[in-house]
């Protein structure tokens, strides 16, 4: 789903931007089947299982399933992020997971991300320059645990609760005050995926870079490099085709290293 200026606009004046149904059906489905599989059990799964959870337990991008690392850089995603920060020159910051489940306490207290994201300091108004997102995969009902945002300039107890179907995000900026809530509901569950994008040119923004001592695997960056865009290898810090870094011995180097890599795009553009 495309996100328009004007939706835009909303996510600067109050400090985000709830998208319903962002992610196709198809889209969605595909997230939570390798969320389940990978990182947390679905609710009856989980209870059925006595309370265990019986998943390599995953947490943090890229992972050996596309629904997800397709998620995690949705184009549309992408394009939205560059229009915020003012440029195409952005990468990836953080990708990773949480799931919430009925019976377990989660209110986290309204807070600020600007402390566990960017090592810089505290600049009023918001320059933008540091954009964070979350995904709920499933469908948050009242009682969910739903995470709750405040609008910008508004006291604490208007915030707005992220009650949504899903495959929907919410795009909110690091100095936006919100909170988990409490898990009120007798059953369910709450899987959910943030994804940050900071600028290039800002590398004291971000939370995590990932390489293999970050955690990524060996067969989950393969996947990834293998099924990715260029644009979407741009977000791991690798420059376009046509950057002098693609020579090559260089673009074959990496069709070698990573299983499935085109190498073609590459080619294609020295020429």
């Amino acid at each position: 789903m495309h996100i328009t200026d004007s939706q835009l606009d909303t996510y600067r004046e109050q400090g985000f931007l709830i998208v319903e149904n962002f992610l196709t059906p198809d889209e969605r489905d595909a997230a939570l089947d390798g969320f389940f599989s990978l990182f947390a059990p679905s609710y009856d799964h989980y209870i059925a299982n006595n309370h265990e959870n019986d998943t390599p337990r995953e947490f943090l991008f890229p992972w050996d399933h596309s629904g997800l690392n397709h998620a995690t850089t949705h184009p549309d995603l992408i394009d939205a992020a560059e229009r915020l920060l003012g440029t195409r020159e952005i990468r990836l910051c953080e990708g990773h997971l949480g799931m919430k489940y009925a019976g377990e306490d989660y209110g986290t207290g309204l807070h600020i991300d600007y402390g566990n994201n960017t090592l810089g300091p505290i600049i009023e108004p918001d320059d933008f320059a540091h954009v964070c997102c979350f995904y709920c995969f499933d469908d948050v009902k009242e009682g969910m645990a739903p995470i709750c945002m405040v609008p910008n300039g508004r006291p604490d107890d208007e915030f707005v609760p992220m009650i949504v179907p899903g495959g929907s995000v919410c795009l909110y900026s690091i100095f936006t005050r919100h909170s988990a809530s409490d898990f009120t509901a007798p059953e369910g569950h709450r899987p959910v995926e943030w994804v940050c994008f900071s600028r290039k040119d800002r590398p004291w923004d971000g939370g995590r870079t990932f390489t293999y001592k970050s955690g990524a695997r060996g067969a989950a960056m393969t996947r990834f490099m293998a099924e990715a865009t260029p644009r979407q290898r741009e977000l791991l810090g690798f420059p376009p085709p046509g950057d002098p870094l693609w020579t090559e011995p260089f673009t074959e180097a990496m069709a070698t290293r990573y299983a499935g890599f085109d190498p073609a795009p590459y080619h294609a553009a020295r020429q």
